[in-house]
C-alpha cells in the first residue's frame, strides 16, 4: 500500500486496492460468524431480520415501495 496517494481512493484506477480491502473484510466477517455459537448465531440472525423488517416499514413510510412490498 502506498503511503500517499495522488487520487483519492473512490476514484477511477484503484479497484485491486478496493478488492483487498473487501476480501480482507470478508475473511475478518468469516471468522467472526465462525467464532459465534449456535445459540449467538440465532441471536444475530433474528437481530439482522428485524433490521430488514425494520427498514422496508421504513421505505413504505416514505413511499419509496409500495405497500404490498411488505407482504410479498
Amino acid at each position: 500500500m502506498r503511503s500517499e496517494r495522488s487520487t483519492p481512493l473512490l476514484s477511477p484506477g484503484h479497484e485491486e486496492e478496493w478488492a483487498r480491502i473487501n476480501a480482507e473484510e470478508a475473511e475478518q466477517l468469516r471468522a467472526s460468524n465462525m467464532a459465534l455459537t449456535p445459540a449467538q448465531r440465532l441471536t444475530q440472525g433474528q437481530r439482522l431480520s428485524q433490521q430488514a423488517v425494520s427498514l422496508v416499514a421504513a421505505s413504505i413510510r416514505a413511499g419509496h415501495v409500495p405497500a404490498r412490498a411488505f407482504w410479498s
